[in-house]
């Protein structure tokens, strides 16, 4: 079509039937695109859901860690307190087992046949008639035997003691045994706790930027729909601008015929003036009106009138 030609209604029909179809395509491209943006949506919220779990899952480890240090910390504390008893309980049965090298001799003589031998002079002496040097005699023996019964006790306590010190030495030592197998095992347990907050922090640093690339397409697509509505804004008001002026054109069209048919009618009645033949009211309304529109208004006039006296009738 050549410039400044008048636009034909079949360029027009062409046109609103081209922006039709582009106006369809550009709905099914936003359609689907917002489509696609919703089921990244899921797909973030179930990513974010999953990083808000992990994050979770660390905060507890972590508080499980923290605790787990503290306790280590208390029996390390303790397993030293019990180190020093240990080493305080070692000398203290150094000493005691110098004392009780020298006192063994004495431990392994008869408490009771000292007693005894103890008795028998004392019953002697009170039942048998002594010299006065048999008499001093049995008193230094009793009193030398009464000195050796002591020993031999004071001897067997030690003695004693020396068991308690080592069976107190063996429950000690047994203690810290305990003390390092928990130890152990709660630092086993910590390696643990932090062997698994490094498996999930990876997952969790994995997230992350799957989350943020997620995010940028949303936003870009976001970006993209916005764009897809301000063309089809454009579009569709382009369509109607092609309507009105396809309807425009058609009323146009409409009045052209009128006017035509207003020429031939006006000469009809020119040519009948001409012949002297008498003119009716409306032939003589559409000799001396000197617009279509006139014309068009007092048929209107008209029929309203003609109605109206119909529904008084």
């Amino acid at each position: 079509m050549q410039a400044g030609q008048p636009v034909s209604e079949k360029d027009i029909l062409e046109k609103i039937a081209a922006l039709r179809e582009e106006i369809k395509s550009l709905k099914e491209r936003r359609y689907s695109l917002i489509e696609e943006i919703r089921g990244l949506r899921a797909e973030r919220r179930k990513l974010i859901e999953r990083a808000k779990e992990l994050r979770e899952q660390i905060r507890g480890l972590r508080e499980q860690r923290r605790k787990l240090v503290e306790e280590v910390r208390e029996l390390r504390r303790q397993r030293r307190e019990l180190l020093e008893k240990i080493s305080s309980v070692v000398n203290e049965l150094d000493q005691q087992r110098r004392i009780a090298a020298e006192l063994r001799p004495l431990a392994r003589r008869s408490i009771n046949a000292i007693r005894r031998r103890i008795e028998e002079l004392e019953w002697k002496q009170q039942t048998q008639i002594l010299t006065p040097q048999q008499e001093r005699e049995i008193i230094d023996e009793i009193a030398r035997l009464e000195a050796l019964l002591e020993k031999t006790m004071q001897a067997r306590q030690v003695l004693q003691e020396l068991a308690e010190k080592r069976a107190e030495l063996m429950g000690l030592r047994l203690q810290l045994r305990s003390y390092g197998e928990e130890i152990k095992k709660r630092s086993e347990r910590i390696s643990r706790i932090d062997e698994r907050i490094r498996a999930l922090r990876e997952e969790l640093d994995k997230l992350s930027p799957q989350i943020d690339e997620l995010t940028t397409k949303i936003e870009g697509m976001s970006q993209e729909i916005d764009k897809l509505r301000e063309e089809i804004n454009r579009r569709v008001q382009e369509l109607r601008s092609l309507t009105e002026q396809l309807r425009s054109l058609r009323s146009g069209r409409e009045k052209q015929k009128l006017i035509q048919i207003y020429a031939e009618k006006r000469r009809q009645v020119e040519e009948k003036l001409k012949r002297g033949e008498p003119l009716t009211l409306e032939e003589l309304k559409l000799l001396y009106a000197e617009r279509l529109d006139e014309l068009e208004a007092e048929a209107y006039d008209e029929e309203e009138a003609s109605g109206a006296g119909s529904r008084r009738r």
